[in-house]
């Protein structure tokens, strides 16, 4: 089943087969970030890190070839991330209860550890399993378990409510793809059984 909607933003939820239960523990674990190179201001509590940056939290790995880091007052940490024009950020973390994970990809990215969230600027993508959201910006937010995605690239600006503030009115365009769920064979033991 493929839904396309323009020009609206989307709320998928867990009926959509997006359950996104995060991995709570990961929220306990340290924060861990490799770079071929980082730059620290002291006196802004800003570190800019390139080449392959690699950050890390229990299950969760985001990638990309950018990220300016700044820290709040409570040292929680936010994150603006960028790829090269021949690779994506990604996004991978491991569901509470399953062994699968969310996945996700676009060309730009902003990670918030004190809300929980990432947001996926342009060519976004994200999928559970076999299922794929995408549209020009998508927020997930893992302790909420909502993804609200948008078929207009974001002007820089994120509305309160996550939704995204588009440039213009353009007719962008949001797609899902929900693979049918395939029901396991009965055994040989209940069919003789009958």
């Amino acid at each position: 089943m493929v839904i396309c909607i323009g020009k609206i933003s989307l709320i998928v939820a867990t009926s959509f087969g997006f359950s996104s239960y995060a991995e709570k523990a990961d929220r306990t674990k340290p924060i861990e970030i490799e770079a071929a190179s980082a730059k620290s201001e002291l006196a802004t509590n800003v570190q800019t890190l390139e080449g392959a940056v690699v950050l890390t939290q229990g299950t969760m790995r985001i990638t990309a070839d950018r990220m300016i880091l700044k820290r709040d007052a409570q040292n929680n940490i936010f994150a603006e991330l960028s790829g090269l024009s021949t690779s994506q950020i990604l996004f991978r973390e491991k569901r509470e209860g399953f062994e699968d994970f969310m996945e996700g990809a676009a060309d730009r990215a902003e990670f918030d550890q004190a809300a929980n969230t990432v947001k996926l600027f342009n060519r976004a993508q994200l999928k559970n399993g076999n299922d794929v959201l995408s549209g020009d910006y998508i927020f997930y937010n893992s302790l909420t378990e909502v993804m609200l995605a948008d078929g207009r690239a974001p002007g820089g600006k994120i509305g309160k409510d996550g939704k995204a503030i588009p440039i213009a009115d353009t007719a962008g365009r949001v797609r899902i793809v929900i693979q049918p769920r395939v029901d396991k064979p009965a055994t040989a033991q209940s069919q003789t059984s009958k």
